[in-house]
């Protein structure tokens, strides 16, 4: 599965969210999805209580994202990558 950087415009378009996911996981650095769009993700920076986290998002039959997996508390943002794109192609596989 191919799984490319988005930015955080686009992120915020093809999620259409009403509040802001960084109230929940951290202030967002990366922003992804897979070459169809239906899957997307971000890696974010929480607070010294959480870390690097991730979120992954899935479109439904409705056309609607719901959270796939959230992952938090990686020591450091290299590590939250890693586990994120193994996550991201693990979410394409179902």
């Amino acid at each position: 599965m191919v799984i490319k950087d988005i930015g955080r415009v686009e992120f915020i378009r093809r999620l259409s969210l009403q509040s802001d996911l960084e109230h929940f996981v951290g202030k967002e650095v990366e922003w992804f999805a897979n070459e169809t769009g239906n899957i997307i993700g971000t890696i974010a920076l929480g607070d010294k209580s959480r870390g690097w986290n991730y979120v992954i998002l899935r479109r439904n039959r409705i056309g609607k994202f719901r959270v796939s997996n959230v992952v938090c508390d990686f020591y450091n943002h290299a590590a939250a990558k890693v586990d994120f794109m193994i996550a991201m192609e693990g979410a394409g596989q179902h």
